[in-house]
């Protein structure tokens, strides 16, 4: 537009000058007959002058009015230079000292104009950052060129970060770089502090034993700790940005992908255990809605589970053991309450109150029958391990009952209950009394014969002895009687001793 109105103001002066010289020279020719012929080359001369004078007044004020234009247009730069709120300078490409700086420039680094034009542009960085300087510098396009993020020192030695934009560009015939300077000092340390944390973070999570990982609202894993690579058998490298149910398939067929569904869509925390069948891995799983999907913090529960499975399964050997017996086997806590008891145990519980399992008291019991049992429980809470027979009439007929009590310890030796064992052995009394009576029997039997028939026996002998061989017709016989005698008294000896052990500790007779 300005090139245009020029070649405009040029035109009219060329047209007003050629229009006048079509004018002037017919009236100077008139001029010059009416009033004076002989001075006509002095009105031509007058004429090219008045034309000179015009148009240099013409030149001059436009000129002048172009110079001021100028000098309003350069001051206007230079204020939208010196008054750019963000630091600007140029420094000369040579030999790199400031050739103009704004004020946010002084107001940032702390020199005033006067010790900026002192100074490089190599001076207001670390020492360390020089190298970089150079050999980045040469490599700026002469195009604007965004130069990246630098460290620059103020003139008190602060240091802060700057994001640099630069151009080449001719100051003052030299040439120059023009460069703006973004402070992002606060940014960059905000960003680190956010990186520092977020490095603590990850770390936390890695060294935490149980496992972490997040997903985004299109179920892509966006981050997963070391315990969760372990325990699925993957590595971050394998899993981040991947579909969580397209890198495990078969998880869609259990409870994960409806308890995960229901966290994201409802965003509520969700609790469960889940079995991931092709890893063999139970996780008791916790599930957190958070802003871009969910977080899921899972315990590797795999040990857990088969230490209950194993309990439960000798629980059920045990159950079958105690199970397989007419004997009565219960245990009780401090307060005397049935914790549990086998199958003839709960029968004869049944019978006596007419409750099961779940309804029976000590309440139900007559209190004078069960007496015994509270005493015994007393007995073993402080730590005796005992037993007892008990006799008492059932149906008409006396019954033999064996009671065992013993204490029940926790890991600290401490008494937290008894465990009590029933058995009935009116068979085995009733077996005892019958040797008793037969050893009883035997007993007699014995005396009998120590002393009733070995009289008769040592009757024999005495006569044997007053017998002559040589005056009896039978001589030959009493020899033999005597030792028939003598063999029928070792006999009856030997029988008397082993009815005198049937009254020593150990002794058994049948």
């Amino acid at each position: 537009m300005e090139r245009l109105s020029a070649l405009k103001n040029q035109l009219i002066i060329i047209a007003a000058a050629l229009g006048w010289a079509f004018i002037a020279d017919p009236l100077i020719s008139r001029l010059a007959l009416a009033y004076a012929p002989a001075h006509r080359d002095l009105f031509r001369s007058l004429n090219y002058l008045i034309v000179i004078l015009l148009v240099s007044l013409i030149l001059y004020r436009r000129i002048s009015r172009q110079a001021t234009e100028v000098r309003q247009t350069r001051d206007d730069y230079r204020r939208l230079f010196d008054e750019v709120p963000v630091p600007m300078f140029i420094f000369d490409s040579r030999d790199f000292r400031f050739l103009a700086v704004n004020s946010a420039a002084t107001v940032q680094y702390g020199y005033s104009q006067a010790e900026f034009l002192q100074l490089k542009i190599t001076d207001i960085r670390p020492p360390e950052e020089v190298p970089a300087f150079l050999a980045a510098v040469g490599q700026v396009p002469d195009r604007y060129a965004d130069a990246g993020r630098w460290l620059h020192r103020k003139k008190n030695g602060e240091t802060f970060f700057v994001r640099i934009f630069s151009h080449h560009t001719v100051f003052e015939g030299l040439p120059a770089k023009q460069t703006l300077v973004i402070d992002i000092d606060q940014k960059v340390r905000t960003e680190t502090a956010l990186a520092e944390k977020s490095a603590e973070l990850e770390n936390m999570l890695d060294s935490i034993t149980d496992g972490f990982y997040a997903l985004n609202s299109r179920w892509e894993v966006t981050y997963i700790n070391k315990a969760a690579e372990k325990t699925l058998c993957c590595t971050k490298g394998d899993i981040l940005g991947k579909n969580l149910w397209d890198f495990f398939p078969n998880s869609r067929d259990g409870r994960f992908y409806a308890e995960y569904e229901r966290a994201m869509n409802e965003r509520i925390s969700v609790q469960f255990e889940g079995y991931y069948a092709p890893l063999g891995v139970w996780g008791s799983m916790s599930v957190y809605p958070t802003k871009e999907g969910i977080a899921v913090y899972f315990v590797d529960i795999t040990e857990q589970k088969k230490i209950q499975e194993k309990i439960y399964n000798d629980g059920q050997n045990l159950r079958a053991i105690i199970n397989n017996t007419r004997d009565l086997i219960w245990s009780v806590d401090l307060q005397s309450r049935i914790i549990t008891g086998n199958q003839a145990f709960w029968t004869r519980v049944k019978e006596l109150t007419g409750k099961g399992e779940e309804e029976v008291s000590n309440a139900d019991f007559v209190q004078e029958r069960v007496a015994v049992f509270f005493e015994s429980y007393e007995r073993a809470f402080k730590g005796e391990a005992f037993s007892l027979v008990r006799q008492r009439e059932l149906d008409g007929r006396q019954v033999f009952e064996e009671l065992s009590f013993n204490p029940i310890r926790d890991i600290h030796q401490s008494v937290i209950g008894v465990n009590c064992f029933l058995r009935d052995i009116t068979d085995a009394q009733q077996y005892l009394h019958q040797i008793e009576e037969q050893n009883k029997r035997l007993r007699e039997i014995a005396w009998i014969q120590s002393h009733r028939v070995r009289a008769p026996v040592a009757s024999i002998l005495g006569l044997a002895q007053l017998c002559d061989p040589n005056d009896s017709p039978n001589a030959e016989i009493i020899p033999m009687l005597k030792k028939s005698a003598e063999d029928l008294d070792r006999v009856i000896m030997e029988i008397t001793a082993l009815t005198q052990d049937l009254d020593k500790p150990g002794s058994v007779s049948l």
